[in-house]
């Protein structure tokens, strides 16, 4: 099924979209040469010279430790303990239902509220649910219970997903393959941190951990809004002003 649906992906990317097309005047000139491994490599780790990708690692990495936990940690420590193993799939199946229809929600509310409202949804919900973790004693009793963690996490991880995305290519519009790079680079390591120290803790060390980087990724977020507002309206004064003596100048 997974390999089937990896075919059917490039099929339809194949098919359906539409191809790139050059203007007249860029087909004339000379097509640059795709760039080589190392320099996409090496470009990739001189993107962190960036200060702002420097203050997003921390909300990258959390993506992955999230997605670790809820997979790896969530379905080990309270589905198959209190239910067994095969209530597992239902489980991920309620959470990839609503991260599905909420990452389509997001996508279209975030052109009028804005992607700083969104995050602080996602902190509130992921912060309300690994309190309650710490605090739930699960029984096989509260079977709805079990199902209302994945669906909340799923709309967060929607958020996650679909804003996180949004803010790279906004912030790195003109650095976008160095930048996505960095985003994957960090993504994974944050799943590779959560699955690595899954069999070492125990549960509640773990979602102390996760309550931590979250707060982390809060603030070196902030710092970054906070940077593009310094930014933005400097970059306008500085226009007008420009404009200004090249009336001056024309006058």
């Amino acid at each position: 099924v997974f390999a089937a649906s990896g075919v059917l992906a490039v099929s339809l990317i194949v098919i359906l979209l539409d191809q790139i097309k050059y203007d007249q005047a860029e087909t004339e000139k000379e097509i640059p040469e795709t760039p080589s491994f190392w320099s996409t490599f090496l470009a990739t780790f001189q993107h962190l010279k960036d200060k702002r990708q420097c203050l997003l690692i921390p909300l990258t990495m959390y993506s992955g430790f999230e997605q670790g936990f809820l997979s790896g940690d969530y379905t080990k420590t309270y589905v198959t303990c209190a239910l067994g193993i095969h209530y597992v799939g239902y489980a991920m199946i309620c959470f990839s239902a609503v991260n599905s229809l909420c990452s389509l929600l997001f996508g279209k509310i975030s052109q009028f509220t804005g992607r700083k409202l969104l995050f602080a949804l996602a902190t509130v919900t992921n912060t309300t649910c690994i309190i309650a973790l710490l605090l739930w004693k699960p029984h096989p009793k509260q079977l709805a219970v079990f199902f209302v963690f994945p669906a909340l996490w799923g709309l967060s991880d929607a958020i996650w997903q679909t804003q996180t995305n949004a803010l790279y290519g906004i912030l790195f519009e003109k650095h976008k393959e160095a930048a996505f790079a960095n985003y994957r680079l960090w993504e994974s390591l944050g799943f590779v941190i959560a699955f690595g120290y899954s069999t070492k803790l125990q549960v509640y060390i773990k979602l102390y951990i996760l309550l931590s980087v979250l707060v982390l990724s809060m603030v070196t977020y902030g710092a970054v809004e906070y940077l593009e507002a310094k930014s933005s309206p400097g970059t306008s004064t500085a226009t007008k002003k420009e404009n200004v003596s090249t009336q001056e100048t024309h006058m």
